[in-house]
């Protein structure tokens, strides 16, 4: 899910807790985790948290044509 990281600065990260056990809130930029989705930056670029890896919609984006991709068939090959 992509968001803007000042959104997301109010949401609960899983591997970030107090002494206590409590959890706190993402640290956006500042998480090595965070990850752009564009080339701006910024708190009101769009970006994601990388613990749970890209969303799927970006990924596709990012890769271009490479996920679509038929395999390539050689003329002389009758298996391929």
């Amino acid at each position: 899910m992509t968001t803007t990281e000042k959104d997301a600065k109010f949401r609960f990260c899983p591997l970030l807790t107090t002494p206590e056990g409590k959890m706190r809130f993402c640290q956006g930029a500042q998480c090595m985790m965070w990850r752009w989705c564009g080339e701006e930056e910024g708190a009101e670029a769009p970006g994601f948290c990388g613990l749970a890896s890209a969303p799927a919609a970006l990924s596709r984006r990012q890769a271009g044509g490479f996920l679509r991709a038929e395999p390539r068939k050689e003329p002389e090959n009758p298996f391929g």
